[in-house]
């Protein structure tokens, strides 16, 4: 495999950037904190996070096929919902319903369908199960946050 200019990195840098300019703004405990989180636990999410987040540099961007139309599709509604996930905890997040647990957990799990997008882009079992075990960790961890 070698990197290309037409790889599905590109797909990831919305995801990333809605992050980087977001997260400075997150102010709740239940998001933010690793306190009541094992080093285990963090070491797996971080380097599944690793994986999820570098490996689309091999993936080549394909979507020429069916398969590359549809996971074009599911990505960019699963971006959507990404980004729709974090206005709650942006704008509102002192609100009992910004502070309930679905809301909290939301943004760890909606990006799956991008996670999936992707995969099916860059046609990619690998990457889709990577996406899966990054956000399993990635919503334990959100949870251990809410059980304290």
């Amino acid at each position: 495999m070698k990197i290309r200019w037409s790889n599905c990195f590109w797909l990831v840098i919305p995801l990333l950037a809605w992050n980087i300019a977001l997260a400075p703004n997150l102010t709740l405990e239940e998001v933010i904190s690793d306190a009541h989180s094992p080093a285990w636990l963090l070491a797996a999410e971080n380097l599944t996070r690793i994986v999820v987040f570098a490996f689309p540099l091999l993936l080549a961007f394909q979507v020429k096929d069916r398969l590359g139309k549809t996971g074009l599709a599911i990505y960019l509604a699963g971006l959507l919902i990404y980004f729709a996930s974090w206005i709650p905890l942006v704008w509102t997040s002192q609100s009992g319903w910004s502070q309930s647990a679905v809301i909290l957990l939301l943004p760890r799990v909606s990006p799956l369908l991008a996670f999936v997008g992707i995969a099916m882009i860059g046609h990619s079992l690998f990457y889709a199960f990577a996406s899966v075990l990054f956000i399993i960790l990635h919503t334990i961890h959100g949870i251990q946050n809410l059980a304290v």
